[in-house]
C-alpha cells in the first residue's frame, strides 16, 4: 500500500514534479549532478541536496540483490576472526578484478564511506601514504572533511600536498593541515637522524602519535610496492628485505608474516611514527585489496596494526581459508 504523502496543492505538486524530475534524470538517464543542476537551473550543491530529498521522500528506494550479500558475510566473519572494529568487503567485480587502479579506487570509496560515518568536527586524522589513501582521501565528501584536520605519518611532502590539494575545498579556520616537512627515507642514516632530531619534526610526530585517526595503506613487497614507485627504495633493496623475512610494510616499516617488525638498514633511514605509536591510535584504518597483498595484510592484522580493514572480497576469502582452524 501507498503510504507516501501525496502533495496537497500547487506548490506542492511543483515541488514533487521536479523530485520526480531530478530522479528520472540521475536513475533513469543517467546524467551526472553537473548535468542535472544546468538543465534545472540550479547549482550542483542544490541538485545534490534533491536527489537525497528523492531518497528521504521514498521517490527513490534500492533492493541489493541477494547474490551480493556473501560478500558482507565475509565481513563479519574477518571482524570475528581478527578481532577487528569493522571490516568493509566490496562486492567482487569480475571484470576489473585484475585492475589494481579501478580495485583501489572501489576501496578508495569503501573507505570514505566508512570514515565519513565516523570522522567528527575537529577530530585530526592521521595520514599514510599509497594510492589507496590517496583515492579514499579524494572519495571523501567535501563537507567530511572541511571540519577535520590532518597531519602526515611519516615523511613525504609531496604525496600529502598534492593528496590535499585535490580533496580540500574548505576548512575550518581553526583547523590544520600539518605536513612532516622530510621525505619519508633520507638519502643516509645520519641524515635522518639530524632530521628526527629537530624540533619541528618532533613537535610534528608527536602530533601524529596524537590523532584520534590514522588511514594507512598496506604495502607488499613486489614489483608494485609504493616504496619503489616512488623511488625510494630499489627493487634490489626490497629483494634483500623480503629475504630477511619481511611480508610488507606500514608507513614504510616492514614486518613478518606474524606482524613482528623486521631489523633491516633501510629503518635507520625512514622518518615518520613507529608501528608501536600507530597501536596507540583509536582508530587505524586500513585500504588495502589485491590477491599480492595477501601476506601483506595477513602479517598487518596479525600484528594488531588495525581497528578496522577495507579490502577486496578475493583478499578476505584468502585470509579466512589461510587462518581457519
Amino acid at each position: 500500500m501507498d503510504t507516501q504523502p501525496r502533495p496537497q496543492d500547487a506548490e506542492d505538486w511543483a515541488a514533487h514534479e521536479q523530485l520526480l524530475r531530478v530522479a528520472w534524470y540521475y536513475y533513469v538517464d543517467g546524467l551526472t549532478q553537473d548535468d542535472i543542476a544546468k538543465r534545472l537551473a540550479v547549482s550542483r550543491a542544490s541538485a545534490g541536496r534533491l536527489l537525497e530529498r528523492c531518497r528521504q521522500a521514498g521517490i527513490v528506494s534500492f533492493t541489493i540483490n541477494s547474490e551480493y550479500y556473501e560478500s558482507f558475510h565475509v565481513g563479519r566473519q574477518l571482524r570475528e576472526r581478527f578481532g577487528l572494529r569493522e571490516a568493509l568487503v566490496p562486492p567482487v567485480l569480475e571484470p576489473d578484478a585484475q585492475d589494481q587502479s579501478v580495485v583501489n579506487a572501489r576501496l578508495g570509496r569503501g573507505g570514505a564511506q566508512y570514515l565519513q560515518s565516523h570522522l567528527k568536527p575537529g577530530d585530526v586524522l592521521g595520514m599514510g601514504f599509497g594510492d589507496t589513501v590517496q583515492q579514499t582521501m579524494r572519495s571523501l565528501h567535501p563537507d567530511a572533511i572541511a571540519r577535520v584536520g590532518t597531519v602526515s605519518l611519516t615523511g613525504g611532502v609531496g604525496a600529502y600536498v598534492n593528496t590535499l590539494r585535490r580533496v580540500r575545498v574548505e576548512r575550518d579556520n581553526d583547523l590544520q593541515d600539518v605536513v612532516l616537512p622530510t621525505p619519508i627515507l633520507a638519502s643516509t642514516e645520519e641524515l635522518a637522524a639530524a632530521l628526527r632530531g629537530e624540533r619541528q619534526v618532533q613537535e610534528i610526530l608527536e602530533m601524529s602519535r596524537r590523532a584520534g585517526h590514522a588511514l594507512i595503506g598496506i604495502g607488499a613487497l613486489g614489483g608494485q610496492a609504493t616504496l619503489a614507485q616512488v623511488g625510494y627504495a630499489s627493487e634490489a633493496e626490497l629483494a634483500a628485505i623480503a629475504e630477511a623475512g619481511a611480508v610488507g610494510d606500514v608507513l614504510g616499516v616492514f614486518y613478518d608474516a606474524d606482524g613482528a617488525v623486521v631489523d633491516v638498514p633501510i629503518h635507520r633511514r625512514r622518518i615518520g611514527i613507529d608501528l608501536e605509536d600507530l597501536r596507540r591510535i583509536p582508530n587505524v584504518v586500513g585500504v588495502a585489496g589485491g590477491s599480492a597483498k595477501v601476506d601483506a595484510i595477513l602479517g598487518a592484522l596479525r600484528g594488531g596494526f588495525l581497528d578496522v580493514l577495507v579490502t577486496t572480497e578475493d583478499v578476505g576469502r584468502a585470509l579466512l581459508e589461510r587462518t581457519a582452524p
